[in-house]
C-alpha cells in the first residue's frame, strides 16, 4: 500500500472556507425588515390611526447569515500571481425573500510586485478594507458606516506602506433609487445603469506598525427617470425620454490603532445621495415644469461618524458608538401642493445614534457573542398643533419624534 498526490499541470488550487452562524435576537421596535431584521438599520417610525404600530416586541432565530466561499489560485497571468474568490450566503432578497442563495463576492485578482488589478465584485472602497467595526450584529455598523459590495474594476499601486487605489464601480444589490423603476418592471440598479458613467472612486491607505489611516472620494452619476410626460396643446399626454442626470460627491476617512489586545477604530463619512452605501441619503425634485413634465433634482447631504473599541483575545469586550445627521438638500425642493417628492434611504431622519457594547468568547473555530444595541432615530414630524414643520428650502423638519430600538442579540458561529 502506498499514498500518492496527483496535481494537474495548470497549478489550479481550491481552498474552501466559511462558517455556520446562528443569530437569536429580541427587538423593542421594528426596523426596515431587511432579512427579518437580522440586518438591523434603524427603527422605522410609522403612525396609523394615532398608533405607533412598529413600537412592539419581536424576536427571531435565523441561520441565513451562514456563509460559504472558495479561494482559487490560478496559473500565472502576464507575470502576475493570479487568484480569485467566490463567496455566497443565504441573504439574497433581504426584503421579499431573504433565504435566497446569493453572490457576495466574485472576482479575479492579478498581483504584481508593486501593483494589483481586481476585476469582479467585492467590498466597496468606502467600506475601508480590513478596518471594519467589530460588532455582533450583521449590520457591521451600518447605517453609521458604509455597507456595500459591488462589481468593479480596481487598480492598486503600492509605495511602501502607502496604497493608492482607483476604482470604477457599478451597482448590483446596493442601489440608488430609480423613480420609475417599478413602473417598467426593471431591475433595481436601473438609475445607475442609465447614468452611464461608473462610480469613480479614489482612495488611499497608509499603514505603519500599529497605525492605519485611510481616506477616499467618489463621484456618482445616476439618471432618476427613464421617461417624462408632456402635456400637449390639445390636452393629451405623451411620453418622451428623460434627459436629466444627477451627479453627487462623497468623502470618507478612517483611522485604526491595533496592537496586542487593543483595537481602536474611528470612521467618518460626508456626502450627497449616499443611499447605495447603506448610509442615510437620497435626492428630491428641485424643479418641475407642469407643461413639459421635466424635472431637475437635488441631493440630500448627510454625515455619519463611528467609533469602535475592542479589547481582549479569548474573552473580548467591545463598544460601538455611532452618530449621524441630515444636513438637508443642496437646493430648495419643489412644492407640489404642500408636499415635496424625495427618494432614498431615511431622508426624513434628522439625526440618529447607536450605542452597542458586546462581550465574546473566542475559541479555535468557534465564537459566541452577546450584545446589547440601542439605536435611536429622530424623524421629522408636524408641529404639535398639526401644522407642517417641513422647510422646502432645505428639506429639513423643525419638529421631530424619536424612535428607539433596544436589541439583545446572541450569535454563535462555527468556522471551517
Amino acid at each position: 500500500m502506498f499514498c500518492a498526490k496527483g496535481q494537474s499541470d495548470d497549478n489550479l488550487t481550491l481552498d474552501f472556507y466559511g462558517f455556520v452562524r446562528v443569530d437569536g435576537y429580541v427587538d423593542t421596535y421594528k426596523g426596515v425588515d431587511a432579512g427579518h431584521d437580522i440586518f438591523y438599520l434603524l427603527p422605522v417610525y410609522q403612525v396609523k390611526n394615532g398608533a405607533e404600530y412598529n413600537k412592539q416586541l419581536s424576536s427571531n432565530i435565523s441561520a441565513m447569515a451562514s456563509r460559504l466561499g472558495v479561494k482559487v489560485t490560478f496559473p500565472e497571468v502576464l507575470k502576475a500571481k493570479a487568484t480569485g474568490l467566490l463567496e455566497f450566503d443565504f441573504a439574497g432578497n433581504l426584503k421579499n425573500d431573504p433565504t435566497l442563495f446569493r453572490i457576495r463576492q466574485a472576482y479575479s485578482l492579478l498581483t504584481w510586485e508593486k501593483s494589483s488589478l481586481l476585476v469582479g465584485q467585492t467590498w466597496h472602497p468606502f467600506f475601508g478594507g480590513s478596518c471594519l467595526p467589530t460588532v455582533a450584529g450583521l449590520n457591521t455598523g451600518a447605517p453609521f458606516t458604509c455597507f456595500n459590495r459591488s462589481p468593479m474594476i480596481r487598480y492598486n499601486m503600492k509605495f511602501g506602506g502607502l496604497t493608492l487605489s482607483a476604482s470604477a464601480v457599478s451597482q448590483l444589490q446596493y442601489n440608488n433609487f430609480g423613480i420609475d423603476a417599478a413602473e417598467f418592471s426593471v431591475t433595481a440598479n436601473q438609475a445607475k445603469r442609465n447614468g452611464v458613467i461608473p462610480e469613480l472612486v479614489l482612495s488611499a491607505e497608509w499603514t505603519k506598525e500599529a497605525i492605519t489611516l485611510g481616506a477616499g472620494a467618489l463621484y456618482n452619476q445616476i439618471k432618476p427617470r427613464m421617461l417624462i410626460t408632456e402635456t400637449l396643446v390639445d390636452g393629451k399626454d405623451a411620453s418622451k425620454i428623460a434627459d436629466e442626470f444627477l451627479g453627487s460627491n462623497a468623502f470618507m476617512a478612517y483611522g485604526r490603532y491595533k496592537k496586542d489586545k487593543l483595537t481602536l477604530l474611528l470612521k467618518g463619512y460626508i456626502g450627497d445621495n449616499m443611499q447605495h452605501l447603506t448610509l442615510p441619503g437620497g435626492y428630491g425634485v428641485a424643479s418641475f415644469d407642469s407643461t413639459s413634465g421635466k424635472e431637475t433634482y437635488t441631493s440630500y447631504k448627510t454625515y455619519t461618524a463611528a467609533f469602535n473599541l475592542v479589547y481582549g483575545q479569548k474573552w473580548q469586550v467591545g463598544l460601538f458608538a455611532g452618530y449621524g445627521g441630515n444636513l438637508g438638500t443642496n437646493e430648495a425642493l419643489y412644492n407640489f401642493g404642500g408636499k415635496a417628492k424625495a427618494y432614498g434611504l431615511f431622508t426624513t431622519v434628522q439625526s440618529m445614534y447607536r450605542v452597542a457594547p458586546h462581550i465574546s468568547l473566542n475559541l479555535p473555530k468557534f465564537k459566541l457573542v452577546a450584545e446589547i444595541e440601542r439605536t435611536a432615530a429622530n424623524y421629522g414630524t408636524n408641529n404639535s398643533d398639526g401644522s407642517s414643520s417641513f422647510d422646502f428650502t432645505n428639506g429639513l423638519y423643525s419638529a421631530t419624534h424619536q424612535a428607539v430600538n433596544n436589541r439583545v442579540i446572541l450569535v454563535m458561529t462555527h468556522f471551517f
